[in-house]
């Protein structure tokens, strides 16, 4: 019986934890049943109002996970699957203010997540304005280079593709056609800036008047000289009223570039502001001394006993990383090699850039379009085989390794005469590198190899000088001359670590030492021995070179000396010959025209014997203009390309000139020759009663052999059934060699009429010279 009560008294206590499920499951039926009767844009309204209210709430502090940021369940979802869970620094301090609508400038170490950073709040962006393909452009994300926009293309695919608004990628290289077809559709546009503007000045359906956030992905970079008159022609087609978000690892604080954007109140986000060093943690940094003939052999020792590594090698040109790369594919250091610079095709880059990613183990000769922003996972080795120009594109480069808290090494080469302005530089920049030194036992000397390759094939032969020059003009153009110095730079040493016999002629070095000599001997200063030793460096070979080649320039100035002597004793000799011959002929027009005959072939031994004198004093050609000569006594530096064109402009002016005074002379001698042989015909008249009667054979032009017709049926298909064709300018004496290509069998009946082919007119002319030269 009393169990029967327990049981009893705990019937209502489970009824009522029923009764309460049960109210809790009906309420949240109803609740279902309301929200499929109402639309889906009405709950996704009330599901944006909801976000919004939290976004005064966000504390970065308190974020760890991106779940933790008021996001929309779309973006979420493409973020788990894209396995993107928890955040970074930077992305934990920017994302929040970008949510709130604010101008945002951030700056962290490469590798820390900033594509995430801009990209998160420009989802956001257009899903609370529930932005559609009608809607036109909202958001604008503009990369310095093709490859890091296509990377940024793809983490957009990865994580927005739950949402319905449309993305686009715009770069050069691909067919501006199929693009401005689309690009009307496109909400979200991530391009390079060069197209971008070609699209805004040549797409006449193209607008941004209602662009709603505009990111530039390395912005340093975009904002610098080079792209200076784009982005302002950008700017000023976009509306002021929007939201600006910047992202690079070495941000700019200028106020004029700040102005030129039209920021509103920006929040300066440097996440590593206060760090010890401004690259990451994880990375290892040394840089080593090396002559500029001994790269070369560096490099392919390095690549010989780093087999199994994943490694990138910067060049300062791109005519570096094309010969370069054909010589190491020669040379097959034993692991593949591959190379990305600008003046591939964009099929070829994409395709270089994803090879790359796949392997485990590479080499990557590029330039510094790979330098900024792309990520290339598990690099082992950044080698700087050129020095960079300045600290911070050293950050980006060596930026391509160690990323997302991983390992990764740097190295770096400088010549002598870089490494203390260098070293400087970064040591300012918070930069941590130490020196190590080269064994010299464990390099390779792979210069006769690359001779033989050179000497095989022609074709790389000129790569290989047109790397030389190329190196030179990028030491040249670089701006901290104190780092630079392209007249220190051993160049017969260079050439011949390329594999080149002689160093090629440089001639904008040439240019500049001509300067440098009027200069100083303007200035009277005391420097003249420095830049005689320039000159020496700067000699086009070297006395070590000339040794090696087995040539004496000497001996051969000597011989062509006494050759151009011997020349001259026989043009005199020939011309007495000539002068007697024309007093023995006795009429006093043939002793003029022998005497002119004698002359023009003086002219022409003379011009024969001073050709190779005339090459080395006329090139390069003088300038006439008074802007060349102008431009030669300023003493500024480096080259102003307006000048140039303007004294383009001049010179051209008097190239044509000249020109024209040779036509006019070749015209007049052509009229000449044609009114000496009129005048030497006009001497016998021609009686035209010796000429056959052609009543007398009018039958025999219908009674030809066939034979004869099938012989001129089968000239006529060996040359090809080509009508011949004598202008006014064809003398005389060009006809006779002509017409021997006609043969016809004229044997059978020798009174035959001649069929030469030529007109009438011209047939005379032909009989005329026949009798007076018969007479």
């Amino acid at each position: 019986e009393g169990q029967q009560d327990d049981q009893r008294d705990r019937e209502p206590l489970h009824f009522e934890r029923w009764k309460k499920k049960y109210t809790r499951r009906t309420k949240r039926l109803r609740l279902q049943r309301k929200e499929r009767k109402r639309p889906e844009w009405q709950v996704e309204r009330e599901n944006i109002g909801r976000l919004v209210q939290r976004y005064p709430e966000i504390n970065a502090s308190e974020i760890q996970r991106f779940s933790d940021f008021p996001l929309s369940k779309k973006t979420l979802k493409g973020l788990q699957e894209a396995q993107y869970r928890v955040v970074t620094e930077i992305q934990r301090q920017t994302i929040g203010l970008a949510l709130q609508g604010k101008d945002v400038l951030g700056a962290a170490k490469t590798g820390s997540g900033k594509t995430l950073a801009f990209i998160v709040p420009a989802l956001e962006l257009l899903y609370r304005q529930q932005w559609t393909s009608a809607d036109g452009l909202g958001v604008l994300i503009i990369s310095p280079t093709r490859e890091l926009a296509y990377q940024t293309f793809k983490v957009l695919r990865k994580v927005g593709k739950n949402h319905e608004f449309s993305a686009g990628l715009i770069i050069g290289g691909k067919d501006l056609k199929e693009e401005s077809e689309r690009i009307h559709h496109i909400n979200m546009l991530i391009c390079t800036p060069g197209r971008l503007l070609q699209h805004m000045d040549e797409t006449s359906y193209f607008y941004a008047s209602d662009l709603q956030m505009l990111i530039l992905d390395e912005a340093d970079r975009i904002l610098d000289m080079g792209f200076a008159d784009t982005m302002n022609a950008i700017i000023e087609n976009l509306p002021k009223k929007r939201q600006t978000l910047l992202f690079s690892a070495t941000q700019t604080k200028s106020v004029k570039d700040l102005a030129r954007l039209s920021l509103k109140d920006p929040e300066y986000v440097w996440v590593h502001e206060k760090a010890k060093f401004s690259t990451p943690a994880t990375l290892d940094q040394n840089y080593v001394v090396c002559e500029l003939q001994q790269k070369v052999n560096m490099l392919y020792s390095f690549l010989r006993t780093h087999l199994k590594k994943k490694s990138i090698v910067f060049f300062a040109s791109c005519k570096e990383v094309q010969y370069l790369f054909r010589v190491f594919c020669k040379l097959q250091p034993g692991l593949p090699v591959l190379a990305l610079h600008g003046k591939q095709q964009q099929m070829k880059r994409m395709e270089v850039y994803t090879c790359f990613v796949r392997k485990k183990a590479a080499v990557l000769f590029a330039t510094d379009i790979a330098a900024r922003g792309l990520d290339f996972p598990a690099v082992n080795w950044v080698i700087q085989f050129d020095c960079p120009e300045d600290a911070n594109t050293y950050i980006h480069r060596v930026g391509r390794t160690a990323r997302y808290k991983e390992g990764g090494e740097a190295l770096l080469v400088l010549l002598p005469s870089e490494e203390k302005g260098m070293v400087e530089q970064l040591t300012q920049r918070k930069v941590p590198i130490s020196e190590i030194k080269i064994n010299p036992e464990k390099l390779t000397d792979i210069q006769k190899r690359m001779q033989a390759f050179l000497a095989q094939d022609q074709e790389l032969k000129e790569k290989a000088q047109r790397c030389f020059v190329s190196y030179l003009r990028s030491v040249y153009l670089m701006k901290n001359k104190e780092v630079f110095d392209v007249f220190k730079l051993p160049l017969a040493e260079y050439a011949l670590s390329l594999g080149l016999a002689m160093a090629p002629r440089v001639r904008f070095l040439q240019r500049v030492r001509k300067q440098l000599c009027a200069n100083e001997a303007a200035s009277g200063t005391d420097h003249l021995e420095e830049t005689e030793q320039n000159e020496n460096t700067l000699t086009l070979v070297n006395e070590e070179t000339v040794e090696k080649c087995g040539t004496n320039f000497n001996a051969k100035t000597s011989v062509n000396k006494t050759k151009e002597k011997q020349r001259r004793k026989e043009t005199e000799e020939r011309r007495k010959e000539t002068e007697e011959c024309s007093t023995s002929s006795g009429s006093a027009e043939e002793s003029g025209e022998s005497e002119d005959e004698s002359k023009e072939l003086s002219e022409e031994e003379e011009e024969e014997v001073h050709v190779p004198n005339r090459l080395v004093q006329q090139w390069p050609p003088v300038q006439k203009s008074n802007l060349a000569q102008a431009d030669e006594d300023d003493d500024a530096s480096g080259i102003n390309l307006d000048k140039a064109k303007e004294i383009l402009r001049e010179e051209d002016k008097f190239d044509k000139e000249e020109y024209r005074k040779k036509v006019k002379e070749k015209h007049r001698a052509e009229e000449e020759t044609v009114a000496f042989l009129a005048h030497s015909g006009s001497e016998d008249e021609f009686d035209p009663s010796t000429l056959p009667d052609p009543d007398k054979y009018k039958d025999s032009d219908v009674e030809q052999d066939s034979e004869s017709e099938d012989n001129y049926s089968e000239l006529e298909e060996k040359m090809g059934r080509k009508k011949r064709s004598y202008n006014n300018s064809t003398t005389v004496e060009e006809m006779p060699l002509k017409r021997k290509k006609m043969q016809f069998s004229q044997e059978e009946d020798p009174c035959l009429p001649l069929d030469t082919g030529l007109s009438l007119a011209e047939d005379e002319e032909l009989v005329l010279h026949l009798l007076n030269s018969h007479n």
